[in-house]
This record gives structure tokens, sequence and C-alpha cells, in this order.
């Protein structure tokens, strides 16, 4: 392992031999800098971010979800009573005619099985 001396004669015996060399690693050095600095823009505003999308508290979710809940009652469009009254009685005669349906196709169905099965007393 080196020490320090040896580290520092190795790093200064090891300087650019040509000038083009320098200059190439002063301009990599200019670039550097501006990239720390957009790293350093780019954590703030990352950490911004985080700041920006962190859940809230119960109480003001349960304030947006009324205020959501209020916007969208304000735009339904409520039925007029007559309509209302029209739309009632269509349910009920439609529960009534499926219910009839689906008694015969038991009696049919009941019926045929009685045939198959020969179980008539």
């Amino acid at each position: 392992m080196a020490n320090k001396k040896t580290k520092k004669k190795s790093t200064q015996s090891a300087a650019p031999a040509s000038s083009a060399q320098a200059e190439a690693s002063k301009d990599a050095a200019k670039k550097a800098a501006p990239a720390k600095a957009d790293a350093k823009a780019a954590k703030k505003a990352e950490k911004k971010k985080a700041e920006k999308n962190k859940k809230p508290g119960l109480i003001a979710r349960a304030k947006n979800y009324l205020a959501s809940i209020r916007s969208e009652m304000k735009r339904v469009t409520w039925p007029t009573k007559k309509e209302l009254v029209n739309y009632s009685v269509a349910v009920c005669v439609s529960l009534v005619v499926v219910g009839i349906a689906i008694a015969v196709l038991d009696l049919v169905i009941g019926e045929g099985l009685m045939l198959f099965a020969g179980l008539r007393g």
C-alpha cells in the first residue's frame, strides 16, 4: 500500500504531456461543475415533488370526498314526478312478467322430469 507522498508523486508525474490534453481535462472539469449543479437541482425538484404527492390526512381526504359528491350531485339530471311514476310502473310490470316466466319454466321442467323418471304416484 502506497503512502500519501508516493501517491502525490505518482499523480504529479502522470501530468498531461501536451497542452491539448491539459485543455481537454479543463473542459471536462468545466462540464462536470454544471452537471453537479443540475444534479442538485434535480434532487431538490424530486424532493419538492415528493412533498406535493404526499398523501393528505384523513380529515382532508374526507373533505375532498364530500366536495366531489356535492359537485356530482349538482350535475345529476333528476326525473320529474311523472317520469318517476312511469319508471316505477315499468319496473313492477317487468318483475311480474319475469316471475311468471320463471314459474312457467319451473312447471314445464318439473313435469318433464316427472315424465322422464316415471315418478308419478
